[in-house]
């Protein structure tokens, strides 16, 4: 797996999980090698709403499975 592999992931994880469009924008890729995942930073915002929420998204690099979503206060 790499970044855009890592990304798509998330970016699919988010078009489940939503029923409306929303706007994605990735904000940072980075690969742990202590626990071989791939960590997105995003921010997610649905079209009708003014501010975006920002994630950090866990993704196995194994797998391409979602390990982790935590909302990241800025």
């Amino acid at each position: 797996m790499d970044a855009k592999e890592a990304t798509k992931a998330v970016r699919d994880y988010f078009e489940s999980i939503k029923k409306i469009k929303f706007i994605f924008d990735v904000r940072n890729v980075s690969y742990d090698e202590e626990e071989d995942e791939w960590i997105v930073e995003c921010d997610v915002q649905n079209l009708f709403d003014e501010e975006p929420i920002s994630y950090e998204i866990g993704v196995s690099d194994e797998t391409g499975e979602i390990l982790y979503v935590e909302e990241i206060e800025d």
